[in-house]
């Protein structure tokens, strides 16, 4: 073993891995600990464990330079807690002389010298190693007290150390996540229809059936016109309008300065004109006949977006969001390196944005070179397995949309004229974190294939998050600026000042983003110091390891932002789960039933206690609220949409004479977790005072619809 060989190991750590043999003779020679990789879990056995264990193994046997003994005593869930790879094969009927070995546990060659060497003993002998196990029994009975690495390492010429030092738990993510945002009811423009425009708040329904829409608007004068208009602008002359103040509840004109003075007042609008007006806006003969507007308009003053929005929308399959704007949300992911062909992007577009050298400041000339990414550079998920939007997708349609926008409404030139997802890269989005209020700008540089919005740390933290599994989502800048009003948001308090971008920050600075970043480490790899501070479980702040805090007030802009180095590396970020089986398997009994085997697999996870989760945090809650909900439930009529506080006593809807009046909250969404509740308990030991409190649910929910009737069942029911 030479030193540059020595050399080679500690330098490139996750490259460079020793064999079993050279990490016996490294060991030896500087009187280190055995190479973690060949070292086993033997912390997970307690010292009177690992004494019945060693007893177990004395009827090892070595066949083709492989360990075979009997599967006796559970000592297969010994090996387990280990993590000793191994195999069970079972005996011929004949050749079992009792249950206990009826089967056999066999490790292969590999194994079979890695464990022996755990053991102190550094070749296949059986007789060594008999000799050993012996030893190793005595040396165990005098010292009780002491872990099992210990122990071993009395026994052995190299020291064995503990291989999983301190656990910590965690709970599951959320599901991932990459889609565009759309409101409830899926609208493509902030366009009140009332009851005009019927279950799905189709504009054209109302436009075609009814002729006008009766709801709240804010009411324009045209001093030009002399005439009234919903719009700041008039549709006929294209003049600024003046905004008209009403007395609450009546239509009387009053002063802005009126105690009772409102913006607004309801009337029936003759949505024929400002349809037919959108049509000449947008140049369209035919119109779509579904463009979905909504409901009603929240805002305070209930101002409504130009109708020809929602058109030209719905024309290019894009939704709207509260504030006007069109938004697409992903999970965020911290990245601070990326190669070209993880993120799809040629490298004359990279240099192009300014990525001539990779992060060892060599010339960039091929896909797989490894770039430090700027600060507020942002790579976008393009995946394929989710059946959502790609982000492309979106950018690219948004795009259509403003361009349209600009021409047809603004008259103004386009802007984005993007045809391919090549053509977007180097454009301007906001991004923004869900509670917040402050956007950032990023730059699109490329897509990846998962459903994670990549981009460096400090981005994240620029909006107020830490990557604990948060989400953000992002806009077109351009969309933001035209089309973005706060006059649009709810009259809510947190409607009015959270998920909007009511400020936004062109350039990110350190000392003004999340401080829980600063203390991000940023060395290429960690000293002694802290390896063995570690193991003392020594405080983080008694090692100074340079971290993003420390570069807050560097002068020079490269080094406050950039020649951030890592301690591993990956081949690519795209190789991953990009869909997880929680999002793709359609029933939740089948999620909950996944999570429940899951559970068992996992010896860290207790099941029993899991299904008393699910039932209390999960189940319950749906049960009880929606029972609750249905004695106070509304009515709604199914062909109108007109929902009625009590049914009408004559059967027939007060507003179409209609006789479809249905419930809002049935009797199946009461009970469909019922019984996978109960079978629950019938497998899993639930907590007795959870299964008092669903019996007791159920009991309610029998007092209100009756004891269901047994169903009868055909013949093929008892054939499986």
């Amino acid at each position: 073993m030479t030193t540059s060989d020595i050399d080679r190991f500690a330098n490139e750590p996750f490259e460079k891995i020793p064999t079993l043999e050279e990490s016996i003779a490294i060991s030896k020679k500087y009187k280190i600990a055995l190479y973690p990789k060949y070292i086993y879990y033997w912390n997970e056995l307690t010292a009177n464990q690992l004494l019945t264990f060693l007893e177990q193994i004395k009827r090892i046997e070595i066949k083709n330079n492989e360990i075979h003994m009997p599967n006796i005593n559970e000592i297969k869930q010994k090996f387990e807690y280990l993590a000793i790879e191994h195999k069970i094969i079972k005996k011929q009927i004949e050749e079992i002389k009792s249950q206990d070995e009826a089967s056999i546990l066999i490790l292969n060659e590999k194994t079979t010298k890695i464990f022996l060497a755990n053991l102190g003993v550094y070749e296949i002998n059986l007789d060594k190693l008999k000799k050993q196990i012996d030893n190793i029994i005595k040396i165990t009975k005098d010292n009780l007290e002491k872990l099992p690495n210990e122990i071993l390492t009395i026994a052995n010429e190299i020291e064995i150390r503990d291989k999983g030092g301190t656990y910590i738990g965690a709970r599951m993510g959320r599901p991932e996540k990459a889609k565009m945002r759309k409101l409830d009811g899926k609208p493509q423009g902030l366009f009140p229809v009332g009851e005009e425009g019927g279950r799905t708040n189709n504009i054209m329904e109302a436009y075609i059936k009814k002729g006008k829409i009766n709801s709240n608007f804010a009411i324009f004068l045209c001093e030009k016109c002399d005439t009234e208009t919903i719009y700041p602008t008039c549709e006929k002359c294209e003049t600024k309008t003046k905004p008209l103040y009403f007395e609450r509840y009546s239509d009387k004109k009053v002063k802005e300065d009126n105690e009772k003075a409102v913006r607004f007042k309801k009337i029936d609008l003759d949505i024929t004109k400002y349809v037919d007006n959108a049509r000449t806006i947008i140049q369209s003969v035919e119109l779509p006949k579904l463009v979905k507007g909504i409901k009603m308009t929240s805002n305070k003053d209930h101002v409504v977006e130009h109708i020809s929005k929602a058109f030209l929308r719905a024309k290019n399959n894009v939704f709207v969001n509260k504030d006007g704007t069109i938004r697409f949300d992903m999970i965020e992911m911290g990245l601070t390196h990326f190669k070209p062909k993880e993120i799809g992007t040629s490298i004359e577009k990279l240099k192009e944005l300014g990525y001539e050298k990779d992060y060892l400041g060599n010339e960039l000339t091929n896909e797989n070179q490894l770039i430090e990414i700027y600060p507020q550079d942002v790579i976008l998920p393009d995946n394929t397995q989710s059946g959502d939007e790609l982000a492309s997708e979106y950018i690219i349609n948004s795009a259509n949309f403003i361009d349209e926008l600009l021409v047809k409404l603004y008259k103004q030139k386009p802007f984005y004229k993007f045809k391919t997802k090549e053509d977007t890269i180097g454009h301007l989005v906001i991004g923004l974190a869900p509670h917040t209020l402050a956007g950032i700008v990023g730059r699109i540089i490329g897509y990846s294939k998962t459903q994670g919005c990549f981009s460096h740390p400090v981005w994240h933290a620029a909006q107020r998050r830490n990557l604990d599994g948060d989400e953000n989502g992002i806009m077109l800048l351009l969309d933001g600026f035209i089309n973005f009003s706060r006059d649009f948001l709810p009259d809510r308090r947190g409607a009015r000042t959270m998920d909007t971008s009511i400020v936004l920050t062109s350039h990110l600075y350190l000392d003004q983003i999340d401080d829980e970043v600063h203390a991000m480490d940023i060395v290429e790899n960690y000293p002694l110091e802290f390896y063995r501070a570690a193991k003392e479980f020594k405080s983080p702040k008694e090692i100074k390891i340079e971290n993003v805090g420390k570069r807050i007030n560097n002068k020079n802009f490269d080094n406050k932002y950039l020649n951030y180095k890592f301690t591993h590396n990956n081949s690519d970020l795209n190789n991953t789960v990009l869909c997880s089986s929680y999002k793709s398997v359609p029933l939740m009994t089948d999620k909950m039933n996944m999570q429940l085997e899951l559970a068992k697999k996992i010896r860290a996870v207790n099941e029993h206690k899991v299904g008393s989760f699910i039932i209390d945090k999960h189940f319950m809650k749906d049960i009880k609220g929606n029972l609750r909900k249905f004695s106070m439930q509304s009515f709604r009529c199914t062909a109108c949409n007109t929902i009625h506080r009590r049914p009408p006593l004559n059967g027939k809807c007060t507003h179409c004479k209609a006789t479809s009046i249905n419930f809002t909250i049935h009797e199946g969404s009461i009970k469909k977790y019922l019984n996978p509740s109960f079978e629950i308990i019938k497998n899993y030991n639930v907590d007795p005072y959870i299964i008092e409190t669903l019996e007791l649910a159920n009991l309610r929910i029998e007092g209100v619809f009756g004891k269901e009737l047994e169903k009868q069942k055909s013949l093929s029911n008892f054939f499986k």
